[in-house]
Parts: C-alpha cells; sequence; structure tokens
C-alpha cells in the first residue's frame, strides 16, 4: 500500500492533468468533446470524492451545488462573461469542487506567510489598473480578498485559491474556453480577460463550503451516540 503522502501527490497530478487537458479540449476540439470533458471531469471528482472523508465529501458536494449557482447568477444574470459554445458547460461545477480540494490540500504545504506575499504582490497591481482605468472592477474583487484576509480563517487557503483560480482562468481565456467581456454590465466598471483580482469570487466559493460543511458537521453531532461518528469516518489521507 502506498503512503498517504503518495497518493495525495498522485491525487493532485491527476486533477493537475484533467485542468490542462480538458479545458484545451473543450476549447479548441469539436462541440461533442465538451461531453467527453464532462464524463471526465465527474469521473475524477467521483474519485477523488471516494478516497475522501464523509466530512469532505460532502463540502465536495456543497462546492458543486453552490459552483452551480454561483455559474449563472455570474453568467446568465450580472453576465459577467460567456463560455465557448453558449452554454454552462457541464464539466464547470465539478471543476469547481475539483480546484476546491486541490486548493485545500496546497494551502497544508504552504508557508503561513504565503498569503501575505500575494496580498503585497498584487497590491501594487490593483492601484496601476484602477489609476488607469484598466481594471476598475478589480477594486472590488480585491476588497473582498482582503476582507478575507484580514477576518478570515483560513488566510493560506485564501491565498492558494487567488492564485490557483487565477493560473486556470488564465490558461481557459487564452486558449477561448470562455472570454470576460470588457466592461460589465451593472455598473461598468472594466476588466482584463479574465479579472486578474478573479480568485476573490474562488475565495468566497470556498469560504462558503467550508461555512457548509462547519454546519454539516455540528448536525452529525446532534446525532444518536455512534451514529455521527460513523458517518464522519474516513481515509485518514483526505484533507479535514
Amino acid at each position: 500500500m502506498s503512503a498517504p503522502g503518495n497518493r495525495e501527490t498522485r491525487l493532485l497530478l491527476v486533477v493537475a492533468a484533467t485542468f490542462a487537458g480538458g479545458i484545451p479540449l473543450d476549447a479548441l476540439g469539436p462541440s461533442w468533446a465538451q461531453s467527453a470533458v464532462n464524463v471526465w471531469v465527474w469521473s475524477v471528482l467521483f474519485w477523488v470524492a471516494w478516497q475522501s472523508t464523509p466530512d469532505h465529501r460532502r463540502e465536495l458536494a456543497a462546492c458543486v451545488v453552490l459552483a452551480t449557482l454561483g455559474e449563472l447568477f455570474l453568467m446568465e444574470v450580472w453576465g459577467l462573461y460567456e463560455y465557448r459554445l453558449g452554454n454552462l458547460p457541464l464539466f464547470i461545477p465539478p471543476g469547481h469542487a475539483l480546484a476546491f480540494t486541490t486548493a485545500v490540500r496546497l494551502s497544508r504545504r504552504v508557508a503561513n506567510w504565503f498569503p501575505w506575499i500575494v496580498t503585497a504582490v498584487f497590491t501594487p497591481y490593483l492601484g496601476w489598473a484602477v489609476w488607469t482605468g484598466l481594471d476598475t472592477q478589480g477594486l472590488l474583487w480585491f476588497a473582498v480578498f482582503l476582507g478575507y484576509m484580514i477576518w478570515g480563517r483560513e488566510q493560506r487557503l485564501y491565498g492558494v485559491a487567488f492564485m490557483l483560480a487565477l493560473a486556470v482562468e488564465t490558461y481557459g481565456t487564452w486558449l477561448g474556453g470562455w472570454r470576460y467581456f470588457a466592461v460589465e454590465p451593472w455598473f461598468g466598471l472594466t476588466t482584463m480577460n479574465p479579472p486578474v483580482c478573479i480568485g476573490a469570487i474562488y475565495c468566497t466559493l470556498e469560504v462558503m463550503v467550508r461555512t457548509a460543511g462547519r454546519l454539516t458537521a455540528n448536525i452529525n453531532v446532534g446525532l444518536p451516540t455512534g451514529l455521527g461518528s460513523r458517518l464522519r469516518r474516513g481515509p485518514a489521507v483526505a484533507p479535514e
């Protein structure tokens, strides 16, 4: 049996390969390729969930639900971006769950100073972008990110999620899988493609998922003796 560390590294590599291969297949392939990516990403998510604790499985399920609602709001209601085929690809919600579990795992490997370096690096960019008018929407998202950094509970997770989101979004928009509109329709704020501070939206998702996870854990505590512990039991290698 492989060591827990090796299993977790293998899991991260599989998820990385899923992003690296799935995004270009959808962005550059024929329309039917999106169906293949849908099956691929959902299969990887089920594989990840199978190796996770029940608590983390519930977080993954919550992430899929919340990501679906968030995508529909940001795309259909707010109108910030559009996907290449004009639909919401079915691999996007489970893709968010894979990004979430990746950020959780990687956040345990970075130093406590990492998120503050991220904050310091992007602060000058924000000032320049707002001053020039190139990315006024970034002020909104960066303020959200700073709020999490100051008052949140998992700064390392926020820092990792911020950078992971920027990497995935840059890759996807560069390949043409989706694109952000230069001016958002509600307030006339300008933005890049992708928004440099898009990680704040991912951080919001992480906070909501973690909150949902804590709520379900509290519910389990109130279950009859033994039942709650049985529901929470799972592999020791999975994220807490």
